[in-house]
């Protein structure tokens, strides 16, 4: 497993705290954290591909 550099995990958080920002209520934010969770399982390797 490789590791992240922390240029790498600046870029995501900003990208995050940019989804959150533009949030005007609660609703919103739940579609946010939805929107980036589904992106986060799409670009993770599954066991059955390593």
């Amino acid at each position: 497993m490789e590791e992240m550099t922390d240029k790498q995990m600046e870029v995501i958080l900003n990208l995050v705290a940019d989804k959150f920002a533009g949030c005007k209520d609660m609703s919103e934010v739940k579609k946010a954290i939805e929107e980036i969770r589904g992106l986060a399982k799409k670009d993770r390797p599954t066991e059955k591909n390593s």
